[in-house]
């Protein structure tokens, strides 16, 4: 990297170490989300786009850009990949999220989609729940699209708060300490994380169908949610909470009320060439997940399930437009970082 030098080593292996630690806890992080930074003088370490914060201690997957050069842009409201502003040769794109972070006057900046505040911050009422547990010092950011649009919505309000919550999406925790940039991030975690529902008691129907076509269905106890007979839950399922539901699993997952409807659908989508959804529900029997499904459909279906379960069905709630959808869908540096992820 051209400017590595400028950071302190010691601040770099611990930078890493927390990053590791951020992306190894699921219901912080999930597959390609989330991200991490360290600024020192001109420079900014930042995660790459598509890559795993579980891979920061045994591969490179940070990327080094000019601030300043980023700062600039972002005052000039320049939109663009900072691919320009790269400063390391490990022929990495710089996460879709380097502008906020560059924003963010502190040295560390922590990003990630936590399940409980994604929960929390879905209600059409968050912002005065979530100053009621955090305090008055966070800053509340409503939903806009990730990238550019979103640093220019924190620039709005933002002054030099620590604790930023972004609706339908997650979390920014910013210090000039990384130990406590990660206490503090597990303590809004921690106060957030309350489970609404749970449905692990259900019994299973023995004439439940195991295989449909290419998909089983997951009898893990744990996604017992998907097996909910009742209904204003089931129309939940097809909606989209947050950015990274749409990339990975979709706008929404389909929802059938029977298996036949299931084998219509498929069989439609294979005559039209396109390609299979990861997983699909049936009504009172369940998630049906198909056989060759990524690594990070998995854990996004954690996240999609863990989210469920604390969610306060009795609010008002905020999904994503099908116009949001569509933002992220055709969005090339969303494209880019799905490519990358594996």
């Amino acid at each position: 990297m051209a400017n590595i030098n400028s950071f302190i080593e010691e601040d770099i292996k611990r930078f890493k170490e927390i990053s590791f630690k951020i992306g190894s806890n699921i219901k912080l992080v999930q597959a390609a989300g989330g991200n991490t930074s360290i600024k020192s003088n001109n420079s900014m370490l930042i995660k790459a786009s598509g890559k795993w914060l579980n891979q920061s201690l045994n591969e490179n997957i940070f990327v080094e850009v000019n601030l300043n050069s980023i700062r600039k842009k972002i005052n000039n409201n320049q939109e663009g990949s900072f691919d320009e502003d790269i400063l390391s040769n490990n022929n990495l794109r710089p996460s879709i999220e380097t502008s906020f972070h560059a924003l963010i006057e502190y040295k560390y900046v922590l990003h990630v989609h936590s399940t409980a505040v994604i929960s929390s911050s879905i209600p059409d009422n968050c912002y005065n729940h979530l100053k009621e547990i955090l305090g008055n010092k966070i800053l509340c950011v409503p939903y806009v699209r990730p990238g550019f649009p979103l640093t220019l919505e924190i620039k709005k309000k933002y002054l030099k708060h620590k604790i930023i919550i972004l609706q339908n999406h997650g979390l920014i925790i910013a210090d000039d300490n990384i130990e406590e940039a990660y206490r503090s991030l597990i303590e809004v975690h921690q106060a957030l994380e309350n489970f609404e529902n749970n449905f692990e008691n259900l019994n299973f129907n023995e004439n439940n169908i195991n295989k449909i076509g290419r998909y089983s269905l997951v009898k893990d106890s744990k996604f017992n949610i998907f097996r909910s007979s009742d209904k204003s839950l089931h129309q939940l399922f097809s909606k989209s909470f947050y950015p990274d539901h749409v990339i990975f699993l979709g706008p929404g997952i389909q929802t059938f009320n029977s298996p036949d409807e299931v084998e219509i659908f498929l069989s439609k989508l294979e005559e039209e060439g396109v390609s299979l959804p990861p997983y699909f529900i049936v009504f009172n029997k369940g998630l049906y997940e198909i056989n060759n499904v990524s690594n990070a459909a998995k854990e996004m279906i954690f996240c999609f399930k863990e989210v469920l379960l604390q969610l306060n069905t009795n609010n008002n709630l905020r999904f994503l437009t099908r116009t949001e959808e569509n933002e992220l869908l055709n969005w090339d540096a969303e494209k880019y970082r799905q490519a990358n992820s594996r």
